[in-house]
């Protein structure tokens, strides 16, 4: 028995017809082509396709720094400054003091020095707390020239714990590719290694 495509006015063994789903059910068409033609004027006649709202991610307004004193960490509060200037952010310091660290100091550092000179382990943290002040303050200056709001933190825990901590409510962490602190890179290691293994906020590695 032979088959009239309704598209072309093709006669074609019905066997041989092509069937394909369209809104009422299915229909036979000569071939393939005519089909995909018929349903190419459906959507047209149908108009277009609504098209699904693309959803960006909110700009960061909350951000920590961790700041250490090293050249990458201010770098690192500078960086961090212009990203709140543009979302109007505000920005969370933070300097950590690892207190199972501070027993870890190398003997020719010039903090143990200190100790040989009589000084013991409660005048040690006083200056490592007064040494992590002055950090800040200079941090906070480079956030101020940048008017942007920013509060200051030291924390008596393991950086990567501590900057971790800080960015449960924050959108954004920014960190120094490299610390130099005795408490941070010769005794825990890469501390922006640690910190993106410890939380799953966004964290941008500034060298």
């Amino acid at each position: 028995m032979m088959l009239k495509c309704s598209v072309c006015g093709a006669h074609v063994p019905e066997r041989t017809a092509v069937e394909f789903p369209t809104a009422t059910g299915t229909e036979r068409y000569c071939s393939l082509r005519c089909a995909i033609s018929v349903e190419s004027a459906e959507e047209q006649a149908a108009g277009p396709k609504p098209v699904a709202a693309a959803v960006l991610p909110a700009p960061p307004r909350e951000i920590v720094v961790a700041v250490d004193g090293s050249g990458p960490s201010v770098r690192a509060v500078e960086r961090a400054a212009s990203i709140a200037k543009a979302t109007g952010g505000r920005i969370t310091l933070i300097h950590a003091i690892d207190p199972a660290a501070i027993r870890l100091l190398p003997l020719d550092s010039a903090f143990a020095g200190g100790t040989r000179l009589g000084l013991d382990i409660g005048q040690l943290d006083e200056n490592l707390r007064k040494d992590a002040i002055a950090q800040l303050e200079r941090c906070g200056r480079i956030c101020e020239a940048a008017g942007v709001e920013y509060v200051a933190r030291v924390v008596m825990e393991a950086p990567p714990r501590a900057v971790a901590d800080a960015a449960e409510h924050a959108d954004l962490v920014v960190i120094g590719s490299r610390g130099l602190g005795a408490f941070t890179g010769a005794v825990l290691g890469s501390l922006s290694h640690r910190v993106i293994a410890e939380t799953r906020k966004p964290v941008l590695v500034v060298h």
